[in-house]
């Protein structure tokens, strides 16, 4: 299934210096704010939480699900600095299956929402605001009193108001200039997206 290029629109083009503007919106609930909004998917879509994810595993796995939302920072990381992290107490990953078909993964650790998404061919299917419910679920069975995130302005174009729909609400937000990975690995983070 190919992406519905609108959905990229917000993100501007590179820029020949390398620079990417973004704005980032910092995020957090307590557990009586949370509002569950999110219906169960048409299909059966399986949970999984990997107690020990390999890198290489969470590597293919973060890229799969953020390189259209411009995620790179983890790509920057070590194998043994990610290990490390994904080997943390308290670290979780938790992968969505359609089938053997990936479908997203959330990762939760230090009371934060690290990471949240889904694979393309998912989005626009009503299956976020689910996923949503689970990853707040699961973050405050683990004894979360305030659960945070943020979000930018290179994410999915309604993961914010997704947020503040499930109740999260905003600490604050900061402009800032990030380095472009379709400018550092362009053979990798091709433009347009489409």
């Amino acid at each position: 299934m190919s992406p519905d290029p609108d959905l990229f629109r917000h993100q501007p083009p590179p820029r020949a210096d390398g620079w990417l503007p973004v704005t980032i919106t910092h995020l957090e609930m307590e557990p009586s704010a949370w509002t569950r909004r999110g219906r169960p998917p048409a299909f059966e879509v399986r949970i999984e939480h990997v107690g020990a994810p390999t890198v290489a595993a969470y590597r293919e796995l973060y890229d799969r699900v953020g390189r259209p939302w411009l995620w790179y920072e983890r790509r920057l990381w070590t194998d043994a600095a990610l290990q490390a992290l994904l080997l943390r107490p308290g670290h979780e990953l938790h992968v969505a299956h359609d089938g053997s078909a990936l479908v997203g993964f959330f990762e939760l650790g230090d009371d934060e929402l690290a990471f949240f998404g889904l694979t393309l061919d998912y989005i626009g299917r009503r299956i976020g605001p689910w996923l949503l419910d689970r990853a707040i679920e699961r973050a405050f069975a683990l004894g979360a009193q305030q659960l945070r995130l943020n979000t930018n302005t290179v994410d999915h174009p309604r993961a914010l108001d997704t947020y503040r729909k499930a109740g999260f609400r905003s600490t604050g937000s900061e402009r800032v200039e990030l380095r472009d990975p379709r400018v550092m690995w362009p053979d990798v983070y091709r433009w347009p997206p489409v």
